[in-house]
């Protein structure tokens, strides 16, 4: 369990949200790994509308949160993907939204999914959803 108080904050809001689309209508029979998907869509976006390319380089870690089509990428890419997850969990979701958008849109979008998996994951772990 993480211990950060930005990340502890970012996690009671995106509870609560998740909270509040669950009870929606229109979201009545959507999954909830999908539901967090969409809660955190509005940071993400906000994000890409000024995206900017930079590069990285290193070798990506053993236990990765990557979606599935990076597992071909370059070292460098699935580093920089790996990267912005961690910048989440010890410096909160809007540091990190500010990196990624850096990165272009392609890096933005595997942030968005890797992030959703590993967020679903530790709400589950808490009993948030």
């Amino acid at each position: 369990m993480f211990n950060h108080t930005t990340l502890e904050q970012d996690i009671e809001r995106l509870s609560r949200e998740v909270a509040e689309k669950k009870n929606l209508p229109e979201h009545k029979e959507t999954p909830e790994r999908e539901i967090v998907k969409i809660t955190i869509q509005p940071v993400i976006q906000k994000a890409a509308d000024d995206v900017s390319k930079t590069a990285a380089a290193a070798a990506p870690t053993e236990e990765s949160v990557l979606p599935d089509y990076l597992k071909e990428s370059p070292a460098e890419l699935k580093l920089q993907v790996e990267k912005l997850v961690d910048v989440v969990f010890h410096e909160g979701l809007n540091k990190a939204v500010a990196q990624a958008k850096k990165a272009g849109d392609f890096v933005l979008d595997a942030f968005h999914d890797a992030l959703t998996d590993k967020l679903y994951e530790e709400l589950k772990n808490r009993k948030l959803i």
